[in-house]
């Protein structure tokens, strides 16, 4: 019996300090940068979501990589109707918030570039926090062109273009062939 209450009691002692841990930990995930085959291109976007596990809100005030001279933390603003590229000298971190650094309104940009990025390979980018608190985190090199024959492909049979109709066909063979969903 006795064995019982000090498993539990070790059980308990070790759940509060990971617990502890948990509490304070950012969590870096989806960290890629897209592959540009244009080699005088010395800029590059960075994108990840970034989660705050802590009981308090936190920043992330500054981000470094070997690959590149600096890196700069951007936002699109909507001023006067107009989309407008903002640096910004922090970005807050919610409790318990996931905030995503896409394309779509903040992201982190490499200026600067002075190594060949290539599709499939990976960087370290070091992430400084407020309190002191610094993370490595890995990024992906994704490969993201698309070919024009292929681009012209997804306009002509996508639906959600504008002024388009899927091109269809009343023969069963053209029909497969054409269809984005069957491909």
């Amino acid at each position: 019996m006795m064995g019982i209450y000090r498993f539990l009691a070790i059980l308990l002692v070790s759940l509060s300090f990971s617990a502890q841990a948990i509490a304070e930990k950012i969590y870096v995930d989806s960290a890629w940068s897209p592959y540009f085959a244009v080699p005088e291109l010395d800029r590059a976007p960075v994108y990840m979501t970034i989660t705050n596990l802590s009981n308090k809100e936190r920043k992330l005030l500054s981000v470094t990589t070997d690959i590149a001279d600096k890196v700069v933390i951007q936002s699109m603003v909507n001023v006067e109707g107009t989309a407008q590229i903002t640096d910004i000298s922090d970005v807050v971190l919610p409790s318990g918030v996931p905030v995503n650094m896409d394309n779509t309104n903040l992201y982190l940009l490499l200026e600067g570039i002075n190594s060949r990025l290539r599709a499939g390979s990976r960087f370290s980018m070091n992430l400084l926090f407020d309190e002191g608190e610094s993370q490595s985190v890995r990024i992906q090199i994704r490969s993201v062109a698309v070919s024009g024959d292929r681009m012209l492909e997804n306009i002509r049979t996508d639906p959600m273009q504008q002024g388009h109709s899927p091109r269809r066909s009343e023969d069963l063979d053209e029909g497969v062939l054409t269809d984005p969903m069957i491909r």
